[in-house]
């Protein structure tokens, strides 16, 4: 089970992004890197459909038939396909049409599909939200349109994000650029509302409702990094675009601005010892790095050093560390003062 780890973040500089909502995640280094509210209730928009994708993907297989039908007083709204009652299509269009094209028909079709009605499926959503330990998170309905009480947090997201892109195959629909679809004799391209995809975002999700402004879950691959991206309540523009905006900032900074940080190289002398006959050097078998901010505090503090061991607190997270060193030929034993800087020069008795 994905648990958030604690968190090394900071803040993006004042204005550069549209929103106060965002947050980025590194996954290789489970590390969440910037971050803004995000435990403040938002509500979700179209983001919602990926629960309700995970429900479908997890009571299905890909290649099942699933008859369209709806609830007795559903009426089209917002972006649908029109899907036609009676009409048969695999769980994987299905998937289609609630991640890359984000119909709203699809994920009542995916409701009652799942659990014969969308109040049931309801239930199911929320008890799923609870086992996957987003705490601040209630549906009222699978498709996203604003709701009283239907919200989450990004923190949510990000454990939701997590566990699907862990443990499903979700992402290989979320990354086509369009599908198509043959509906009363007419084959129809469908695009993916994610305009990010030539840009290496190969996912998440989009949203967009009055009260959730633009939002966008990000997921990107390239330069040999595992991010996670995560806005909402981006400025609604004229293109409806400025979450990608906003996305590809949050990104570049997260790329730019944190990296893993030697704080001990293995070439380094650890400490030296000066005898009457001879010097003796002492140098780390390892390098020791933390991942963290480019400003990242690399001073530490010694704490205990043996003729096998050296004891240290680094600053930047107050690990206690303790590593190997070549073993010394003596058998002295010395007692060493803190100090911000590793080498030090001590004389024997």
């Amino acid at each position: 089970m994905f648990v958030i780890p604690s968190s090394i973040a900071v803040e993006l500089e004042e204005n550069l992004v549209s929103t106060d909502y965002y947050l980025s995640y590194d996954i290789d280094n489970n590390s969440i890197l910037y971050d803004k509210n995000i435990n403040e209730p938002i509500s979700p928009a179209s983001i919602t459909k990926l629960m309700t994708a995970l429900l479908l993907y997890e009571n299905s297989n890909l290649d099942d038939l699933v008859t369209i039908s709806y609830p007795k007083d559903y009426s089209f709204e917002g972006k649908v396909a029109y899907l036609n009652t009676g009409s048969v299509v695999s769980s994987e269009q299905l998937m289609e049409f609630l991640l890359v094209f984000s119909a709203n028909d699809a994920a009542y079709a995916s409701a009652q599909y799942v659990s014969g009605s969308t109040n049931e499926f309801i239930k199911l959503m929320n008890l799923r939200a609870n086992q996957l330990n987003m705490d601040n998170t209630n549906f009222k309905n699978p498709d996203g349109l604003d709701e009283i009480d239907h919200y989450t947090t990004l923190k949510d997201l990000l454990s939701l994000s997590i566990y699907i892109l862990e443990n499903t195959k979700l992402i290989d629909i979320m990354n086509k650029s369009k599908f198509y679809y043959d509906q009363d004799g007419e084959l129809k391209e469908y695009k993916n509302t994610n305009l990010l995809i030539d840009n290496g975002f190969i996912g998440m999700k989009t949203g967009w409702t009055s009260n959730a402004g633009l939002s966008f879950i990000g997921y990107n691959q390239g330069n040999n990094r595992n991010i996670v991206t995560v806005v909402n309540k981006s400025f609604v523009d004229k293109d409806k675009q400025t979450h990608f905006q906003d996305t590809k900032i949050l990104y570049n900074e997260s790329i730019n601005n944190f990296y893993i940080n030697t704080i001990l190289n293995e070439s380094k002398p650890v400490y030296k010892i000066i005898n009457p006959l001879t010097d003796e050097t002492f140098m780390s078998v390892s390098n020791i790095t933390k991942f963290g901010y480019k400003d990242i505090k690399t001073n530490i503090d010694l704490n205990k050093v043996t003729k096998n061991n050296i004891n240290f607190t680094n600053y930047f997270d107050n690990e206690l560390i303790e590593i190997q060193i070549n073993e010394s030929r003596n058998s002295i034993n010395y007692e060493f003062l803190k100090s911000n800087i590793l080498f030090k020069i001590f004389s024997s008795s």
